[in-house]
């Protein structure tokens, strides 16, 4: 049996916020290995990288996702009680809540939501002297998203819900006084996704039902329950947070653009480049830097041996 190579810092917690992107391949490339065994927040944790390496990632019968994320990251980031700690039938069960909102016709009309509010501030942004296109983005995102989701958005709390919505991700990772504010907004986001759930299950307001809004607060459990309503909140907070927050996607687009020239040409000239040059983003400017689980059962793999239990 191989042994996993071992990083020989005491604790590498620090050195992965510091290089949170890079930080798994650099040291798989100075042990030679595609795999290494660290410690994280005092835990041991096995990082892994490459095609092989995720393909074992997302087999089911070997991790689960349960108590695998931090809590800092529960508490910013992911909510807790949402469909990323849930494994097995209760996962297939929520996801299939989810998917039951993205249709064709109703991705194409947070797309249409989102060109609208595009043009209204680019008429705004032709009076103004510097433009920063990533703190603009999160704004035109939250009033498209919450228009999509069924979720109402006054013009007076747009900034508020704009800015507790953009730093559960931004500042999700971070360490002091900015992952204090993501957990403070974190709470006030959750405190107003639950008001709105209430309001729908009491008939008080209601969303059309196609929309993420109804689905979420009328969504069934496998024993046929009602989400609680802290975990509606977590969830429908799952449908705004990400979409605000391919901002990051869209910015890393335009800058791409400026950068290379020519990409403007041949997007201008064939709209089939499109597709390959919004992949080519996401390959060359990822936006997670990793992702977390723990093992189910002992297994081997590649001759290495895998604890129940372990990150």
């Amino acid at each position: 049996m191989l042994e996993i190579p071992r990083d020989k810092s005491l604790d590498s917690t620090l050195a992965l916020f510091l290089d949170p992107y890079e930080f798994i391949s650099k040291r798989c490339g100075r042990y030679n290995a595609d795999i290494f065994e660290t410690r994280l927040l005092l835990q041991k944790t096995i990082c892994m990288t490459g095609p092989e390496a995720a393909e074992l990632f997302y087999q089911s019968d070997r991790f689960v996702r349960q108590d695998a994320t931090p809590g800092r990251i529960q508490k910013t980031l992911f909510g807790q009680g949402g469909v990323q700690g849930l494994d097995d039938e209760a996962h297939r069960h929520r996801k299939h809540m989810f998917m039951s909102i993205m249709t064709p016709e109703s991705i194409n009309n947070l797309k249409e939501l989102t060109a609208y509010w595009l043009q209204v501030y680019a008429g705004k942004w032709a009076t103004m002297e510097r433009v920063v296109l990533y703190d603009e983005l999160h704004e035109i995102l939250t009033r498209a998203v919450c228009t999509w989701a069924g979720v109402p958005l006054e013009d007076s709390e747009v900034y508020r819900r704009t800015a507790q919505l953009t730093a559960l991700f931004d500042y999700a990772g971070s360490i002091g006084p900015k992952h204090w504010w993501s957990r403070i907004a974190r709470k006030q986001s959750e405190s107003w996704a639950e008001k709105i759930i209430e309001k729908i299950r009491a008939e008080q307001f209601s969303p059309p039902e196609h929309s993420a809004a109804h689905i979420i607060a009328t969504h069934r459990d496998l024993n046929g329950k009602l989400l609680p309503l802290h975990v509606a909140a977590v969830e429908l907070l799952n449908i705004l947070r990400p979409t605000v927050a391919v901002s990051v996607f869209i910015t890393f687009a335009a800058y791409s653009l400026y950068k290379y020239q020519d990409c403007q040409e041949k997007l201008c000239a064939d709209s089939k480049y499109l597709e390959p040059f919004a992949q080519e983003v996401r390959r060359f400017y990822p936006f997670f830097p990793s992702v977390l689980a723990k093992t189910r059962q002992d297994f081997q793999w590649k001759g290495y041996h895998f604890p129940q239990g372990r990150r």
